[in-house]
């Protein structure tokens, strides 16, 4: 059984109107304007969360470092170079892994110690890594390098290494009595 409508009183549902097309439009721009300063936001914190993270990963490495061959290794930051290195203040040149008979850490001819994790040289550049584009390093410690001895202590003072992305900044800090490591 079917009404009978008189005509002029059925809307037309056929097609999609302009006034659907351009209301649609609006709110996907609306969201847009919201989310897309959002979404950058969360990917300038990911790469300066990441950049933090290298260092304090490098840190950390030279530090367990000294401890384990009782002699000091460092973490040497370059400013204009916009990366660090972590460095074997006493090397015993040998480039070809795995370690030297006496257990020691490979290391290049510059010092450089073998990432254990990757297999290459304990070198990182922000300029060259793929997810850390426009991070840079702001400020490093006095002489540029962290050193760490056989009891963990890094000096009589605190060093700080500072990165910087999209006008946020983070900050490694290494106390220097006890070799703990902190990001802010």
């Amino acid at each position: 059984m079917t009404k009978d409508f008189p005509e002029g009183d059925v809307l037309d549902s056929k097609g999609i109107v302009l006034l659907d097309v351009l209301l649609v439009s609006m709110i996907i721009g609306i969201l847009g304007m919201i989310a897309v300063p959002h979404v950058r936001s969360l990917i300038t914190d990911n790469r300066l969360n990441g950049a933090a993270g290298e260092i304090t990963g490098g840190l950390q490495y030279a530090l367990n470092l000294a401890v384990r061959y009782q002699r000091p290794f460092g973490v040497k930051g370059d400013v204009s170079g916009n990366g660090f290195r972590v460095y074997d203040s006493d090397p015993k040149p040998n480039p070809v892994p795995p370690a030297r008979p006496d257990n020691d850490p490979p290391v290049d001819a510059n010092g450089v110690v073998l990432n254990p994790f990757d297999k290459t040289w304990y070198v990182r550049d922000f300029d060259t890594m793929d997810p850390y584009q426009g991070v840079k390093i702001v400020s490093v410690p006095a002489g540029g390098t962290v050193q760490f001895y056989p009891d963990g202590h890094s000096g009589s003072s605190d060093s700080t290494f500072a990165v910087s992305c999209g006008g946020k900044q983070k900050t490694v800090t290494v106390n220097g009595v006890n070799g703990r490591i902190t990001v802010q």
